[in-house]
């Protein structure tokens, strides 16, 4: 348990995920309704930050101390621990609230990515299932089939968190009921909208393989690429390597994280990262040429 944290109310999450952000894995958990949590400690280590005096000044604010609250979330060891968690829509506020002239130069670039980009990252690993049509405006760039395959998805988790509602209300008399008719309802809704789409999309086939993320194998290939290409750039005296070579990629590619590439651009993203390389290890080029 964080600290003195523990006199805050603990709180069993509906979900848990593990975000990647730039190479860093950060849990998320999701409360009741649609209150998102991110744990304090592997945000800090994750940075490079000092937790206590993170933690301390968490406790000194008034609105970030009444809004923290203890999350019991499993770590990368398997085990439950109450952690110190701040709601999602206020982490840009402490980000914010960060003195970059006290923070050590090495790991000022890191920072800024965060402040820049977590809250996006973040939210956006979870808008599909707190709020299914909610991304519908951002999927300009897809086919109707492909904004159908999403709808699709979104289904699956709605009915995913209806299992675990009606499996946490059991002993509660009436609420399983009105739970189940109201996703129930939600459902036959998405349901007929899905038929309209049907109707626009006749006579195409959903190609489901090649909408295919890679597999696990292949994010480490990539991976691997990535550190080898930040190696490179850090070694020619580029600083934050690593975030640079991430941020390229997945403006290239339009995606938020490496293992949501498509399994059919994997030999192209490996071809690009090693030419990139080339040309740094080379000095045929700058080392930041080949993201033009």
């Amino acid at each position: 348990m964080d600290g003195d944290a523990g006199k805050l109310e603990v709180i069993t999450p509906l979900t848990e995920k593990v975000v990647d952000f730039y190479g860093d894995q950060i849990p998320v958990a999701q409360a009741n309704g649609d209150e998102l949590y991110v744990p304090l400690r592997p945000l800090v280590e994750a940075i490079g930050l000092d937790r206590g005096s993170q933690q301390k000044r968490i406790q000194r604010d008034k609105v970030m101390a009444k809004r923290s609250r203890l999350v019991a979330m499993r770590g990368v060891d398997g085990r439950v621990r109450d952690q110190l968690c701040l709601p999602l829509d206020l982490l840009p506020g402490w980000l914010f609230g960060i003195d970059t002239s006290r923070v050590r130069p090495e790991i000022q670039d890191k920072l800024d990515l965060y402040r820049e980009q977590a809250f996006r990252v973040l939210w956006g690993a979870f808008k599909g299932e707190i709020m299914p049509y909610a991304a519908a405006p951002a999927t300009s760039g897809l086919t109707t089939a492909q904004q159908t395959l999403e709808m699709i998805t979104a289904m699956q988790h709605l009915a995913q968190q209806q299992v675990e509602m009606e499996r946490r209300v059991t002993n509660v008399e009436g609420r399983q009921e009105t739970m189940a008719n109201y996703m129930r309802g939600f459902i036959e809704d998405t349901r007929k909208r899905l038929q309209d789409s049907d109707q626009r999309v006749s006579g195409l086939e959903l190609r489901l393989d090649a909408g295919a993320t890679i597999s696990e194998a292949q994010a480490a290939e990539i991976a691997l690429a990535v550190k080898n290409v930040g190696n490179a750039l850090e070694q020619h005296g580029s600083s934050g390597g690593y975030a640079k070579v991430y941020s390229e990629m997945y403006r290239r590619y339009r995606v938020s994280s490496y293992k949501n590439l498509s399994r059919a651009k994997y030999d192209e993203v490996l071809a690009w990262l090693s030419r990139w390389y080339d040309e740094i290890s080379g000095a045929k080029a700058e080392p930041n040429e080949a993201t033009q």
